[in-house]
């Protein structure tokens, strides 16, 4: 014969009026459908299904109709199968449950199934019992499931039975839980987590009675937390302090060297600058009658802004190289809170030296557009007023003739200059004269 399924029998148990319970148990059962007809008219036929479903038909066959309301007594379906609770106590005694929640079970006080859309707050304080259990689990030697035992070996064997009921589910400090839980969360360096809860479990429980220990863990699970949290703090400090520094200083030189090419990759334009400004201005001279200075003048100021161009280009090429470093260090820096909050601050200065070093640079590169930009202006402003000057006439050309030139012909006789005579000597006085002789005539 075909399975009974969790949810043919699921759908009996949502129309029945549970009794006592056991051997007593009287409930009442509403054949709302005709599947819960089928169902009741099955276990009553057919053994297996009523050692499979646990229920037990207590009126006459004949009773059983869609509409009627019918007496049954509703055990424990079989181990495995599925569970029926009358309250949060009895689900926790079933096979297991304190170590994993059943596949399928129905609760009846407070009424809830696996999937309804409503979890009543005892259902979620059982699922985070069953979250710190595994937790638990994780750090213990070993889970013995069969005894639902937690087995902790060092100097000796240390049992942890899983023990708690619906009071320890009530007195539970959520918040605590979550906080334990949320430490494990992260799964780096889970294993070093997983051994410091060992000893804190080691250290609460050893000296207690061996069936309170599990018991004494939900009640101090706000110390736990704490222990794990301080402890992980010394290992992140002492184990991974070192092994951040070198990695940060690896990173510190690498930056450094990236951001160092930046200049240097552009040296060889720099170099060029004071080159540059003194062909400018060399070559620049005054325009003339019979010559290609303005030409020339021109043609110097059009390779000055044709290296300016090239300049800029190469200085905005270095100046996004540098923001590209920049993301990186800052991506460094949020990745090292991220995952070393606790050893983070002692590398701040670090950062902020290679961003201070990364603006200075910035700087530099400003710097050199703005020279670069004001030779260019400086050369064109220069040619400008040159070309506005007059040009000078060739002289020297008309001084110095050529020897295809036609000599002059020579002056005729018609043309012959009379001399002009001296001009008449002005008479001497005799003062002047006795003076220039030292005697008189």
């Amino acid at each position: 014969m075909a399975k009974i399924e969790f949810d043919q029998l699921l759908e009996l148990y949502r129309n029945a009026k549970f009794g006592t319970g056991g051997e007593d148990d009287a409930s009442e059962v509403t054949v709302a459908t005709p599947g819960i007809a089928t169902l009741l008219q099955r276990v009553e036929t057919d053994d297996y299904a009523a050692t499979e479903t646990g229920i037990t038909l207590l009126d006459d066959l004949k009773a059983v109709e869609v509409g009627a309301v019918v007496k049954a007594r509703l055990d424990a379906p079989r181990s495995g199968y599925a569970v029926l609770a009358r309250n949060i106590d009895g689900l926790i005694k079933g096979p297991n449950a304190r170590i994993q929640e059943p596949r399928h079970f129905f609760l009846v006080t407070p009424p809830y199934v696996p999937g309804d859309a409503i979890v009543p707050d005892v259902v979620n304080r059982y699922r985070k019992t069953l979250a710190v259990v595994q937790l638990f689990a994780k750090a213990a030697s070993m889970l013995d499931a069969t005894k639902s035992e937690l087995v902790f070996v060092k100097d000796g064997k240390i049992v942890m039975p899983i023990r708690f009921n619906s009071t320890d589910l009530v007195a539970l400090d959520t918040i605590a839980a979550d906080r334990l839980l949320g430490q494990f969360a992260d799964k780096l360096h889970d294993e070093q987590k997983c051994s410091i809860l060992f000893e804190a479990l080691l250290d609460l429980c050893r000296a207690h009675q061996t069936n309170s220990r599990f018991r004494l863990a939900l009640r101090h699970l706000s110390e736990l937390a704490d222990r794990v949290a301080e402890g992980y703090r010394l290992f992140a400090s002492s184990f991974s302090y070192a092994k951040v520094r070198s990695e940060m200083e690896d990173a510190r030189i690498n930056y450094t060297q990236k951001i160092h090419r930046t200049i240097v990759d552009i040296q060889n334009q720099l170099l060029g600058i004071p080159v540059a400004t003194i062909v400018v201005a060399s070559q620049m001279k005054a325009p003339t009658t019979c010559g290609a200075e303005l030409l020339v003048n021109h043609a110097v100021v059009v390779g000055a802004w044709i290296f300016v161009a090239m300049l800029i280009v190469a200085i905005l090429n270095q100046w996004m190289t540098l923001n590209v470093i920049g993301d990186e260090i800052t991506k460094q820096q949020t990745t090292l809170e991220r995952d070393f909050k606790t050893v983070s601050a002692d590398f701040v200065a670090t950062f902020t030296k290679l961003k201070d070093r990364i603006w200075w640079h910035h700087a530099g590169l400003a710097v050199v557009f703005a020279i670069g930009v004001l030779g260019g202006a400086v050369a064109t402003f220069f040619d400008v007023r040159i070309a506005s000057i007059m040009p000078t006439p060739c002289v020297a050309a008309k001084a110095n003739p050529t020897p295809s030139e036609t000599p002059s012909p020579a002056p005729s006789p018609s043309q012959t200059p009379v001399p002009t005579p001296a001009p008449t000597p002005a008479k001497v006085s005799s003062a002047q004269t006795t003076g220039a002789t030292g005697f008189r005539s």
